[in-house]
């Protein structure tokens, strides 16, 4: 005997062809979507680029994708420090959320559960891998190792090649190195300094990537990080610097900028390089005592909330929908990077991100474009770390508390090297930023479990003031 379907089943079917209509439109132009390349450096100063007022290290194919793109003069990062830093850009969310404030120790008597970014943060390549995207992380993690669960392959990666830790020897040997591939430990040495090798795997996983699929790329390089270790054809350009530290951070620079280089010149020889959004970047301030590093004009380093901590040199290009050759001077933080993202991959982001969770980050592309004129993305930005060090910037006025002296204010539009506390001329200011911050502070109670702190007194200013550079050695 013949049937007929019920009509709510013919309603069902004739759906469900339509979906498969729609998804496929999604995917029937290859290039409709761009491909991501997150290209994030570790510990370099905002004045460490030429195209950022170098007159010590030429960078000239770094200096070549900001030409291409957009140069970001008033970047900033979430956090002072690397790991804290690093789950505030992954997640789009201010890390103090989720009670992520210092980098990362293993004690053996933590619960594993508190030493990495919480399970139900989703991150961007969770978001990206679920919108159809191939997704690689290569080189430093430093969000979690101590639970499966952790691992980066098993946070929205597809490939990971890299290290798990804080840093990492640049030369690593068979039997001391610190590397893995996927979720196996690396043994065999196939490039011997490590931000080449970095660079290797990414056009490895690009040329990897099935044809007309789109890939996200986080690729997270720890140069220059200590150690300071560079290739002796590196140094020999730099052999003028008589500085040992800073002709070998130099060195470092370089590789990274010859490395710049070879990416590029990929994505442009594999047609690509046009539907690419990529995002240059540090994940903090220089250290300059360790590594070299200079921030000038700004004042600090990595670990203060001075700006020297916390604002980095941005570089955003995508060659198909990004103006070439512009300089974008208001504020904004990597928390954007994820709105950014999701609406460059044409993903909504309201049906996908948690609608329990705050999300702390605006779309730039309308900013970068210029079709939001002189609006800012942002009229306040905040920042904790440690449970006491905490700033906030609201318009050009910035305030710092710090656990050992009263707040400190600074107009940033008049004195970006944060030279002059304004913080007895403007006391009426200065108790709205400190309830603006408090109530910033009342919006997440979960605080860390494990944590370290550093502490900036008067005299460890002047202490260190000579380098803390606000001007540029020739």
């Amino acid at each position: 005997m013949k049937t007929h379907p019920r009509p709510s089943a013919i309603r069902a079917l004739a759906f469900g062809v339509a979906g498969l209509f729609v998804c496929a439109a999604c995917f029937a132009e290859p290039d409709a979507r761009p491909n991501i390349l997150v290209i994030l450096v570790d510990d370099m100063g905002y004045g460490d680029l030429s195209c950022f007022g170098s007159k010590q290290i030429a960078t000239p194919h770094i200096d070549a994708l900001a030409g291409a793109g957009v140069r970001c003069t008033q970047g900033y990062v979430s956090g002072a420090v690397c790991s804290p830093s690093r789950a505030g850009l992954l997640t789009g969310r201010y890390q103090n959320r989720f009670g992520y404030e210092h980098n990362l120790t293993h004690p053996e008597h933590v619960n594993p559960e508190y030493l990495a970014i919480p399970h139900d943060e989703k991150l961007i390549s969770d978001h990206l891998r679920a919108a159809g995207y191939h997704t690689a992380l290569i080189g430093k993690w430093h969000l979690g190792q101590s639970a499966d669960w952790h691992l980066p392959n098993a946070r929205g990666f597809d490939y990971f090649f890299g290290m798990l830790k804080g840093n990492h020897n640049y030369f690593p040997k068979p039997d001391n190195n610190q590397l893995w591939r996927n979720n196996d430990r690396v043994k065999q040495i196939d490039v011997p300094y490590l931000t080449d090798w970095f660079t290797q795997e990414t056009l490895d996983f690009i040329d990897r990537t099935p044809a007309g699929q789109p890939w996200f790329c986080y690729l997270s390089y720890n140069t220059p990080h200590t150690p300071l270790q560079a290739k002796e054809e590196d140094l020999a350009k730099f052999a003028h610097i008589a500085d040992k530290r800073r002709r070998t951070y130099a060195a470092m620079q370089h590789c990274l900028d010859e490395s710049v280089a070879k990416i590029v010149k990929h994505l442009k020889d594999t047609g690509q390089f046009d539907n690419t959004l990529i995002v240059f970047f540090s994940d903090n301030g220089g250290p300059c005592q360790s590594n070299a590093s200079i921030n000038a004009p700004l004042w600090g380093q990595k670990g203060m909330l001075h700006e020297g901590g916390i604002r980095v040199p941005y570089i955003v290009t995508w060659p198909k929908r990004l103006p070439a050759g512009k300089t974008y001077d208001q504020p904004f933080i990597a928390l954007d990077l994820l709105p950014t993202f999701l609406a460059a991959a044409g993903v909504d982001a309201e049906s996908t991100l948690n609608p329990k969770k705050t999300y702390d980050g605006v779309d730039l592309l309308p900013y970068l474009r210029g079709e939001k004129g002189e609006a800012r993305p942002h009229d306040t930005l905040y920042w904790r770390a440690a449970l006491k060090n905490a700033a906030i910037r609201d318009g050009d006025w910035k305030l710092l508390r710090l656990p050992h002296r009263p707040p400190q204010l600074f107009n940033l539009a008049e004195d970006v090297s944060e030279r002059h506390d304004l913080a007895a001329e403007h006391p009426q200011l200065v108790t709205k930023l400190m309830r603006k911050l408090n109530d910033w502070e009342l919006t997440f109670q979960k605080q860390p479990v494990f944590m370290t702190s550093v502490y900036w007194s008067k005299q460890n200013r002047k202490k260190y003031e000579s380098q803390f550079q606000i001007t540029q050695p020739e």
